[in-house]
């Protein structure tokens, strides 16, 4: 009976964590693993690096590109909250003021902008060459100018996402204008796929551990989660942050997948006795025979 509570003890608190911390991923609405991915240490630094969707901010940093989007925007606004043509050409209007506000940010940072370019260039160069038998002081070095990059991209990318806030809101009051009682929402420019990955399988996974429902799967995907986070710190890889924490909460959930968890005290048990009970009344049939 003891064994019993603890493992439906283990399975409730680890499920609580994943549950709260894709929460918060899902409150917050700006979670963004690019910090994390760019920390990278080890063999497989490079494939984590490149798993977001614009790593070094060459597409959200490029003004056709961004117009591109902003007109996307304005179009939608249009059909969503219906607009006469009065009020579709007040939309033009405003692209064309944003458009402007977003050229001469462009050209302010124009300069910065050409040299962060070219030392992303070089540091992706200097890491080419570098290996684990450097000294300790190059590797530093040029962690330290990824940082110093990365705070630059972060500067620019949350300038240009303000604008489009401000611009997504100027829809919405022209929308509320004209009546209209939905309201319109972009995509946050700073958040790409894996973000989107990352927080509803720690959500789903957590939901499902307190349910104790499909408890092998939701298992299998956390403890799958925290093997990626601890492949991104390599044990043993110069400067990779310690993964004690997560082992321990990886191991725990290979626990709960193999012996099925969700079996005591979760829906897994009420669902395994209705599969048992279809089964039994589909070859009853069979066996009076």
């Amino acid at each position: 009976m003891l064994t019993i509570v603890i493992i439906v003890a283990l399975r409730l608190v680890i499920g609580w964590h994943f549950f709260m911390e894709g929460s918060k991923k899902i409150k917050s609405g700006e979670f963004s693993s690019a910090g994390f991915l760019r920390n990278a240490k080890g063999p497989f630094a490079d494939y984590f690096r490149n798993l977001s969707d614009d790593p070094n901010g060459r597409k959200r940093l490029d003004r056709d590109y961004v117009l591109g989007w902003w007109d996307y925007y304005g179009k939608q606004a249009n059909a969503q909250f219906g607009f006469d043509a009065a009020g579709q050409e007040k939309v033009g209007n405003l692209y064309k003021i944003y458009a402007q506000r977003l050229t001469s940010y462009m050209n302010d940072i124009a300069e910065d902008r050409k040299e962060y370019f070219l030392e992303v260039e070089r540091l992706a160069k200097a890491r080419a060459r570098a290996d684990s038998d450097d000294l300790q002081y190059e590797l530093d070095r040029l962690d330290k100018k990824d940082k110093e990059l990365f705070g630059k991209l972060q500067k620019w990318t949350k300038d240009i996402k303000q604008l489009q806030d401000e611009y997504v809101e100027d829809l919405n009051r022209l929308g509320r204008a004209a009546g209209a009682t939905s309201t319109f929402s972009a995509p946050d420019p700073n958040q790409s796929r894996i973000d989107v990955v990352v927080t509803y399988v720690t959500f789903g996974s957590g939901v499902l551990l307190i349910l104790g429902l499909f408890t092998r799967i939701a298992a299998l995907a956390a403890a799958g989660f925290l093997l990626q986070v601890m492949a991104a710190q390599f044990p043993g890889s110069y400067g990779a942050e310690p993964v004690y924490y997560q082992s321990v909460e990886f191991t725990a959930l290979l626990l709960l997948a193999a012996i099925g968890a969700g079996k005591f005290a979760g829906l897994d048990f009420i669902l395994g006795a209705m599969c048992r009970r279809c089964c039994a009344q589909a070859t009853s049939p069979n066996e009076g025979e």
